[in-house]
């Protein structure tokens, strides 16, 4: 696996063995530099590991696509179309990607279902990317965060496993906040879940009982060097490990139960990802 200390490796890559991600954090993070970067919208989906370049072929045949930092610029500055396509493999047999454009004038909205990054936000794995307000900035920040809804089953589950005394449940949450990604916005949220552990242990324990340790704070996300590999070469290491493990009856099994190649999520954000 490399780990390069540029942070574009996806870029200038040809179509046909694209880069993939195998950080969920780093990837993230170029979700958000993307964005950053002025992208006016976006497609997210996931797609079978195999069927990856097809579907980057198929995007790159209609605008340029991941282009490099200086083809990019001079692509936009003639008021062309670039793209960028950015995709996460987390060891399972999809892979979820995200599409953003940067409109030219030869830009067709209606040829695909794209969401404004105005009024839709990219979500993945219970978390979103936002904008908040932090305290001394002058501007809001990007940033992601637990989803609204998955704030609120950690809530609960933490209110409901102190009142039952699960103890070692408790434990167990705690310790995975605490190794949630360092972003602000869930930095700013597992803080508020932690409050929420202190003051419902006060409210419904004994004084004679102690609550489970909680870590002073939460890591921050610097920035990550990129990690992951081609898609040639990721084939080439799932290919070994499935015979090794024996796994190819079950992958062929999988195959003939008709599993969708391609899956699209929708405008609502509400279609599940194969992660």
């Amino acid at each position: 696996m490399q780990r390069s200390n540029r942070t574009s490796a996806y870029r200038g890559k040809d179509a046909t063995n694209p880069w993939l991600f195998t950080k969920k954090t780093v990837w993230m993070q170029r979700v958000s530099d993307a964005v950053k970067a002025g992208a006016a919208a976006f497609l997210q989906g996931s797609t079978r590991l195999e069927k990856v370049p097809f579907l980057v072929q198929k995007f790159s045949a209609r605008y340029p696509t991941n282009l490099t930092s200086r083809n990019d610029l001079s692509t936009r500055k003639r008021g062309k179309t670039v793209q960028r396509w950015i995709g996460y493999y987390d060891g399972s047999d999809h892979v979820n990607w995200c599409l953003f454009v940067w409109p030219g004038e030869d830009f067709e909205r209606s040829s695909d279902a794209w969401q404004d990054l105005k009024s839709q936000r990219v979500r993945h794995t219970g978390y979103e990317l936002v904008r908040i307000t932090k305290s001394g900035a002058k501007a809001p920040v990007l940033t992601w965060r637990y989803q609204k809804q998955r704030f609120e089953e950690i809530h609960d589950e933490i209110v409901q496993v102190i009142r039952q005394r699960h103890d070692a449940r408790l434990e167990q949450i705690i310790h995975s906040l605490h190794r949630s990604p360092g972003f602000a916005g869930v930095r700013q949220q597992v803080k508020k879940l932690w409050q929420i552990v202190r003051a419902e242990w006060k409210r419904t324990r004994s004084k004679s009982e102690e609550c489970p340790a909680i870590p002073p704070n939460i890591g921050y996300v610097r920035r990550l060097p990129d990690v992951g590999m081609l898609w040639s070469e990721l084939m080439q290491s799932t290919t070994k490990k499935g015979a090794n493990d024996g796994d190819d009856t079950s992958q062929t099994k999988s195959r003939k139960a008709g599993n969708p190649a391609v899956r699209v999520q929708s405008v609502s954000g509400r279609t599940p990802e194969k992660t």
